[in-house]
């Protein structure tokens, strides 16, 4: 491994800014054509922005059973783990060309006698519904009749109102020209207390003895009355015979 490299001009680079590239480059043979340092940056961040291996060799100028061949190599360690941590970056930007099919559909003509018409937007509600229960397991999956959740009914509008503050205050900052707080990770969940989770649970216990409760004071009313139901109809038939003697 060298970490004397020449960096890569800016100018020669892909635009992949939020991603972090800087690993070791494999040692090679320097060769107008083979996988030089700056080639070997170049793939991994065009391997981030696209997401495929082919087409990330392509920009450089390599084959892709060659990219596979230096991955191999025993001294490649930096190299394979760029290389993963580019393909983890750029399912992000699936995750988002899966959003907007979702949310904004997807333009498909429509032909009428071997001419295009008009056009239709078509929503995949199949996409749809595997995104809710992959971003909110918690309302939308499928095992919700089966699990156990603490999270907080608000914690979405309370992770939105502490991010919207952020905004401000950062604003403000850059407004006046000082600098700007540190801000800790925003939590994700807001769960709920023991205490409240708890609470709960009482609560649920409590409706559901009382919907035993009801359920048996409703049998035995039933049964009350088939019982004053049957005797009054043997009342009435008795009546009825002492009348005819």
């Amino acid at each position: 491994m060298t970490h004397g490299r020449t960096p890569i001009p800016p100018e020669g680079r892909d635009d992949v800014s939020a991603f972090d590239s800087d690993f070791d480059p494999v040692e090679v043979r320097p060769r107008h054509d083979g996988w030089t340092p700056d080639k070997q940056v170049a793939f991994v961040e065009a391997l981030a922005e696209c997401g495929c291996v082919d087409h990330a060799c392509g920009r450089v100028g390599m084959s892709a059973s060659s990219a596979y061949a230096l991955r191999r190599r025993v001294d490649a360690q930096s190299f394979r783990v760029a290389w993963d941590a580019a393909l983890d970056y750029a399912v992000r930007r699936l995750s988002d060309a899966a959003f907007s099919r979702a949310l904004n559909g997807v333009v498909r003509p429509v032909f009428y006698q071997g001419e295009q018409i008009g056009e239709r937007r078509y929503y995949d509600e199949r996409l749809t519904m595997f995104l809710l229960r992959y971003r909110d397991p918690v309302r939308y999956g499928a095992w919700l009749d089966g699990m156990e959740h603490q999270r907080h009914p608000d914690g979405a509008a309370l992770t939105l109102s502490q991010a919207i503050d952020r905004v401000a205050q950062d604003g403000w900052a850059d407004a006046f020209g000082v600098e700007r707080d540190a801000h800790d990770p925003i939590a994700t969940a807001h769960h709920l207390t023991e205490r409240e989770v708890a609470d709960a649970r009482n609560q649920a216990m409590d409706r559901e003895a009382e919907r035993e409760k009801r359920a048996v004071l409703d049998g035995i009313d039933a049964i009350i009355a088939e019982v004053a139901e049957q005797k009054g109809k043997g009342q009435a038939s008795g009546e009825g015979a002492r009348g005819g003697t």
